[in-house]
């Protein structure tokens, strides 16, 4: 035995076993990030150890036969004693062994401690950053949501008690690059296990998603969401193996916490099996005291194809655009053929069917009636789902049953707190019933656990506006504008915002932009219209203008009484009818009829003199005068809402288009003429125009004046320079503009 030990040392056998272990380790690791940077097969690794475990006998055995001499390789037992150099070619291979064991330790701490990111991994492979920069919000404290919250720079209200998470968009692997819907499903849908996670804060899709295919860090997107663990990962399909990957970070140590692949065939038992294990995982690796509820456990198909074609309608209604969510329609009836039981596809169908009332052309009780029996089956098949209680509240809302919105909405909170949805459709519900400071505040719930949702934050900008909080208001529009770019919300909200201050070629641009992402909404075809007929582009306007609403201010700008008339015919409870019946000066019919008699009820039920009316103060202006003009004894209490909501009768300091027509209307109630002209002046001084002011009653005993004469002169100076912008915009519009 000594023997043979002395002649494979000898022969070097033990440096050569040596120097292939430590070479063979580090093909190993080259051959895992090739697979995974270039998109190869999954057996790719698999091919390359299996070669290195057949080569090691193979090495073994040529280094027995054979031995390095000054002549070249020779067989052993041909080399003379003198001849053979061995002792050098060992000392050779020990130096290859120390620099190899060298290599490996620095490769070793190098994965320990400084992972490659799978966010960046996948930003390369689909061809490099978008080049949009990420803010970097300044947390502050203060918040009037709850004690434990901060404040980001951009205005986002995030909650900051105990741990929290957010799971990055996994990034698609696969060879085809086609799977990305279900490397979406795959991230949402472990967001939905981990919200079963007591004491863990989730972010919400939408703001985790807002991130994905931007060169932005993963410390950046911690700030944005105020989350202090990453979950990122991948997925590769090929053929009927799946592959997933992920690994969980703590953004305030950058430490590498975990990492695991799974490498499983293609069942959805296995894909819901992988994401219950991932979930453990962070259970065990986030210190505190958490711990998974199963009886909140979501429900699961257990078909594959169903489940596939959920991912994708789920990915496609998100998108919130006619045609993704006309596809959304269509699979979630073909997941529902597949799995009859499975109760997300019919809350998921509900939901596209009311989406679509807002973002489709289509006719909304048409779709409702599409939408209830979805519901129903839903709260049927899962009576305790957030998403289906969620549901049932969105239904509730738009049929204007607050009450029972709201309580199906508390309910979907109790199953699901981080389910920011069910807070949205509370607050939404809150602000329809008129309760706008306590919707406010549920806004600002879900905007915490869903910092960066287009659709929260415009509704959080309008509730501002509605409060009169227009700085507030601008800076939610703005936010949503830079972190959405790919949704109507923001350009239409920060339009709106700058049409009421006057700024039309601004709010034009806005609007067409927001056109462009959705050509079928009718808000952004009616904010329009609004422009056209400002400016008394009519013929332009009437492209636009779908509304009985819009349609009339048109026909009154004509002269055409009798085609308002016409529209309102069988009509006679639309709240719209009032406005034009005012306009055409059927003032005994208005104040006689249903119109003034609602509208004093309205305001004084609401206690007028301590309701705000910030968006509602030209009608309350307006309704001011008619009743001053009838001697109505209740016009002093309109009269002295709107003072108290202008503040005062000098009109130098205010620059809100709005505004300065509400000071103009209130002088005339007041039968304060003088006054009414120096709100005028300054309304036009500031270069606003609107065609639609001067025809306002009110103005009818100054209307035959040389002095009103004069400004309307001047206001048809200004219609015409506003009205130039707006059709320079027109003559050289943007790419991307909806002709």
């Amino acid at each position: 035995m000594n023997k043979l030990l002395t002649e494979l040392r000898r022969r070097n056998i033990f440096r050569v076993a040596g120097v292939y272990a430590v070479v063979g380790w580090i093909l190993m690791q080259l051959a895992g990030v090739l697979e995974s940077a270039l998109g190869l097969p999954p057996w790719f690794d698999t091919i390359v150890v299996s070669f290195l475990l057949i080569g090691f006998p193979v090495a073994m055995l040529l280094a027995w036969a054979f031995e390095m001499t000054p002549e070249g390789v020779k067989r052993t037992e041909t080399v003379a004693e003198g001849e053979s150099v061995t002792a050098k070619t060992g000392r050779t291979l020990d130096v290859v062994i120390v620099i190899g064991l060298v290599l490996v330790g620095a490769l070793v701490v190098w994965l320990g401690l400084r992972p490659a990111p799978i966010l960046r991994q996948a930003q390369d492979e689909v061809g490099g950053a978008s080049g949009i920069a990420s803010p970097h919000p300044e947390l502050v404290e203060g918040s009037e949501v709850s004690a434990a919250a901060i404040v980001s720079k951009d205005g986002i209200t995030l909650t900051s008690a105990g741990p929290s998470i957010a799971v990055l968009p996994f990034a698609d692997f696969s060879s085809g690059k086609d799977q990305e819907y279900f490397a979406n499903g795959i991230s949402e849908e472990l967001l939905n296990v981990l919200a079963r996670i007591k004491g863990l804060r989730v972010a919400s899709r939408t703001s985790a998603f807002a991130f994905k295919g931007r060169d932005i860090g993963i410390g950046e997107i911690a700030k944005a969401l105020n989350v202090d663990h990453v979950l990122e990962g991948s997925i590769r399909k090929a053929g009927s193996t799946l592959r997933i990957t992920a690994q969980l970070i703590n953004t305030k140590s950058d430490e590498h916490m975990w990492s695991q692949t799974w490498d499983r065939p293609l069942t959805a038992e296995n894909i819901f099996a992988i994401q219950d294990e991932i979930a453990a995982a962070i259970v065990d690796k986030i210190k505190g005291r958490l711990s998974i509820d199963a009886s909140k456990a979501t429900a699961r198909t257990g078909s594959l194809e169903a489940y596939e074609l959920y991912l994708r309608a789920r990915q496609q209604m998100s998108k919130r655009l006619p045609e993704s969510l006309r596809a959304a329609l269509k699979n979630y009836q073909q997941v529902i053929a597949l799995d009859p039981e499975f109760a997300p596809a019919y809350s998921g169908l509900a939901d596209t069917y009311m989406l679509m009332t807002w973002y489709t052309g289509m006719d909304k009780k048409a779709l409702l009636d599409l939408a209830k029996p979805n519901v129903k089956k839903a709260l049927e098949l899962a009576p305790n789902s957030a998403e289906a209680l969620t549901s049932a509240s969105l239904l509730a809302n738009i049929e204007e049953k607050y009450d029972e919105a709201i309580a199906f909405a508390d309910q979907a909170i109790a199953a699901n707190p981080n389910y920011a949805d069910a807070y949205f459709r509370k607050g939404s519900a809150l602000i329809s019933s008129g309760r706008l400071n306590e919707g406010l505040k549920v806004l600002q719930q879900a905007r915490a656990l869903d910092p960066l949702s287009a659709v929260i934050l415009i509704n959080i900008g309008d509730a501002q506006i509605a409060l009169g909080d227009r700085a507030g208001a601008r800076k939610t529009y703005e936010v949503n504008l830079r972190w959405n770019p790919d949704s109507p919300f923001g350009a239409l909200g920060l339009g709106n915002l700058l049409l009421t201050e006057g700024g039309l070629a601004g709010a034009h641009s806005l609007f067409k932009d927001a056109q462009a992402l959705n050509a079928e909404s009718g808000q952004n075809r009616e904010s329009l219209a609004a422009i056209y007929i400002q400016l008394g582009m009519l013929e332009t306007a009437e492209k636009f203008a779908k509304t009985d609403f819009s349609q009339s201010f048109i026909y009154l700008l004509r002269g055409e009484y009798q085609k308002i008339q016409a529209l309102y015919q069988g009509k006679p409870d639309d709240p719209n009818l009032g406005v034009f019946l005012y306009m055409m000066r059927e003032f005994k019919t208005l104040y006689q009829g249903f119109s003034v008699p609602a509208v004093r009820k309205f305001w004084l039920s609401q206690e007028i003199t301590s309701t705000s009316i910030n968006s509602g103060a030209y009608s309350v202006a307006n309704v001011a005068f008619l009743l001053r003009y009838k001697n109505d004894a209740d016009a002093h209490v309109f009269i002295n809402k709107v003072d108290a909501y202008l503040g005062s009768d000098d009109p130098s300091g205010v620059t809100l288009s709005q505004d300065l027509q509400v000071g103009a209307i209130l002088q005339m109630a007041k039968q304060h003429p003088k006054k009414a002209y120096a709100w005028i002046d300054r309304y036009l001084d500031m270069g606003l125009a609107d065609a639609l002011f001067f025809i306002n009653p009110a103005f009818d005993t100054l209307r035959d004046t040389p002095a009103f004469k004069a400004r309307e002169k001047r206001m048809a100076e200004n219609i015409a320079m506003q009205r130039a912008a707006i059709e320079a915009q027109l003559a050289n519009p943007k790419p991307n503009w909806v002709k």
